[in-house]
């Protein structure tokens, strides 16, 4: 997945609208472990059943409600390892207790989003290892700002103030930019990459 960027740019892209056709998907993978006759079924089946359908790349929306979820998923994660190894402020123990805000949703939605945007700009341009530096910044960025914007009403879920040594204001810590780093990194690999890579088909007559 190294150049995401030009092949949706020859197969349709989330961003141009366009639908990918069929010779943009193939025909699905070859199973090499079956006998020659249901070999040639199910390819039988598969070009029909490509040839009535068209395959469409995720929109914005999708991609948004997937973000938000992975942030869901990966702050119940953290917070539980957190409360875990922390046993002596924190006696959860083995329940492996992990938290989150609703508010979290939209925040690692947009987020991920804009780096998304990012990744699309610079992949290529920029090496992997330097972009995750600018993921890292736009994190403390986007953190500060929702914080800031959440504490006027007090609604900020987060306060670094209590429990970190080098934070600001208590809305961002760089106690934890190596855990950023590394997050943003794999955001952009394992979640961005293949975001902007799934499809899902619509049959040609509702298209109609």
């Amino acid at each position: 997945m190294q150049n995401v960027r030009k092949s949706l740019d020859e197969n349709g892209s989330p961003f141009t609208g366009r639908i990918a056709t069929k010779t943009d998907v193939g025909d699905g993978p070859d199973f090499d472990n079956v006998d020659s006759q249901q070999s040639s079924e199910t390819t039988e089946t598969s070009a029909t059943s490509c040839s009535r359908c068209s395959h469409i790349y995720l929109p914005v929306a999708s991609r948004l409600i997937l973000y938000g979820l992975c942030g869901f998923f990966a702050e119940v994660m953290f917070t539980a390892t957190w409360y875990f190894c922390d046993h002596s402020r924190y006696t959860h123990g083995w329940k492996l207790h992990g938290c989150t805000s609703v508010w979290s949703f939209p925040i690692y939605s947009v987020s991920s989003y804009v780096v998304e945007k990012l990744f699309l700009a610079l992949n290529g341009k920029v090496p992997l290892f330097v972009r995750g530096f600018i993921y890292l910044g736009w994190t403390y960025l986007w953190e500060y700002i929702t914080g800031f914007v959440l504490r006027k009403f007090n609604a900020c879920p987060w306060d670094y103030t209590e429990y970190t040594y080098f934070n600001i204001h208590g809305l961002i810590t760089f106690d934890y930019a190596p855990l950023w780093y590394i997050g943003s990194m794999l955001l952009e690999i394992v979640i961005i990459q293949s975001a902007l890579q799934l499809q899902y088909r619509i049959e040609r007559q509702k298209l109609e």
